[in-house]
């Protein structure tokens, strides 16, 4: 499933039912119509009813989302629910694989909920300074985040970065990025402004689209976060908390 927060959050090519649909998605499911059931009844069953078809015959499923950022207030409610919600999802009796766009972290009513409660999160950045300084500034944002809901756990062990240049100039590589950041930097999904150029407005992939190096570093990607997401959770961080004076040593936790 793939739910769309922010359009154009992720590229520049606008959102999915504007862009890769053509306009041809239903504009009634998705998160506005969610939202308007959220306000008198339960969402746990709802959701089902507000997922389309990614693309004719495909199995993914789009939860739409907002088709102007100004309309995120109006869905900001659905974040804590879908928070819980979205892991728990079964179809055909199998759960299944949730991919969610959040857009820009510092964006009005980001879905913050949603970021905390993820298996992983995914950090896109640039290669440019300015972009290694703007995501070294996510990433500390990010780890409180994390830490807030699992106090005891690693934060960065869930945080990861992609390097997505925005030229097919390289200003800094990935290994420079991952130092500075701090933060496993996964994969870099390299510069195609021809495979972007043909994907606007496709229905269908062009030709050669899979065995283009962008479908390649696709690949690589998928399998990164494969990997990530299967390594063994790394033990319980302990920390320390202080107590008044007269009490003696501080009280271990964890």
């Amino acid at each position: 499933v793939v739910v769309e927060l922010v359009p154009g959050a992720a590229t520049r090519y606008g959102d999915i039912l504007a862009g890769y649909q053509q306009g041809a998605g239903d504009m009634t499911k998705g998160l506005l119509g969610l939202a308007a059931i959220h306000q008198r009844s339960d969402i746990t069953q709802q959701v089902y009813n507000f997922v389309q078809p990614l693309s004719p015959g495909s199995e993914a499923r789009l939860l739409a989302g907002v088709q102007v950022p100004a309309q995120a207030a109006g869905v900001a409610a659905l974040w804590e629910p879908l928070s819980h919600l979205l892991p728990s999802l079964i179809v055909k009796r199998r759960p299944v694989d949730v991919l969610v766009d959040c857009g820009s972290l510092h964006s009005p009513y980001a879905p913050l909920p949603l970021i905390r409660n993820a298996d992983l999160v995914l950090l896109l950045t640039g290669d440019h300074l300015e972009h290694i300084r703007a995501a070294h500034d996510a990433v500390q944002t990010l780890t409180m985040q994390l830490t807030a809901a699992r106090p005891y756990a690693d934060p960065r062990w869930r945080l990861a970065a992609v390097v997505r240049p925005p030229t097919s100039q390289r200003h800094n590589s990935r290994k420079a990025i991952q130092h500075t950041l701090e933060v496993d930097t996964i994969a870099e999904v390299r510069h195609d402004e021809r495979v972007g150029a043909e994907l606007l407005g496709r229905r269908h992939l062009p030709g050669g689209y899979l065995r283009s190096a962008y479908m390649r570093d696709v690949k690589v990607l998928q399998a990164s976060i494969d990997q990530q997401l299967s390594r063994p959770a790394p033990a319980a961080r302990t920390g320390h908390l202080s107590l008044p004076a007269g009490y003696g040593e501080a009280a271990h936790v964890g």
